[in-house]
């Protein structure tokens, strides 16, 4: 795996983390067991692939446990985790339904108004909690988790 120029931190790091994954895989600890600690670890770079299946991944480590999870655990075991291709995703039209364009005839077309601006508060751009990487909820001028309780810095 290459993540970085030779010699850099990171590539010693994941060279690392790869040699530690394949000895525990090479001695029975099931794939499916990294896959449920890896997956929706959260930490930069973070964001769009270029991977066709899995568009969008939340950290390296997110990213290669889910492509492990598509090249080698079934459908079912993938389902279970949460994990689908982008393809697995979308959803399929019925057997023998076809999907044809509605004419249009008699209808009228208006203007739809601006969109009005969402407030604040309602907004999603909350950071992930650096303790459990959940999505924290705003509590003030600070965000807090929901699920283990940790701020982010306010008391």
């Amino acid at each position: 795996m290459k993540v970085s120029k030779q010699g850099s931190t990171l590539a010693g790091v994941m060279d690392a983390f790869s040699i530690s994954v394949s000895l525990g895989l090479q001695h029975g600890v099931p794939l499916r067991t990294y896959v449920q600690k890896y997956t929706n670890m959260r930490f930069e770079p973070a964001g769009m692939t270029d991977d066709p299946e899995l568009r969008i991944a939340s950290s390296l480590v997110d990213y290669i446990f889910r492509r492990l999870a598509v090249d080698y655990l079934t459908f079912d075991e993938r389902a279970d985790l949460g994990i689908l291709t982008s393809d697995e995703r979308s959803q399929p039209t019925l057997p023998g339904v076809e999907e044809v364009a509605t004419p249009s005839a008699g209808v009228v077309e208006t203007a739809l108004p601006p969109p009005r601006p969402v407030p604040a508060a309602m907004q999603r751009d909350a950071p992930f909690c650096f303790s459990c990487g959940n999505e924290m909820q705003r509590a003030g001028s600070c965000y807090a988790c929901g699920s283990c309780g940790a701020t982010s810095g306010c008391s």
